[in-house]
């Protein structure tokens, strides 16, 4: 039963690190596609006013994607280490219940 417990655990940590990969993935080619046209918006510039403008809204823009991303991520982790303990927390109680009963 404990090994069970172990490979139940692995197999939630490889589905898991599957999705965050998969989310990583697409978070990159989103920052990518949004980099590109962002690229192709300062050709169109004509003001250094327009220039810095435009500049302050896509940092500020940027910076909040990446918290956002940077918080998505740190909840899932969170999630798959809980999620992938769980097997391995039952198993503990399991054992745990049998030991006092056994006393």
């Amino acid at each position: 039963a404990n090994l069970e417990a172990v490979v139940a655990s692995g197999k939630i940590v490889a589905k898991n690190a599957e999705v965050l990969g998969k989310e990583t993935a697409e978070f990159g080619r989103k920052s990518f596609a949004d980099a590109t046209a962002t690229f192709k918006a300062y050709g169109a510039i004509k003001t250094p006013a327009d220039f810095m403008q435009m500049y302050t809204d896509n940092a500020k823009k940027s910076f909040d994607a990446l918290v956002a991303q940077g918080s998505k991520t740190t909840e899932m982790v969170v999630k798959m280490a809980n999620d992938s303990f769980q097997p391995i927390s039952n198993r503990i109680a399991d054992v745990t219940t049998k030991l006092k009963t056994a006393a």
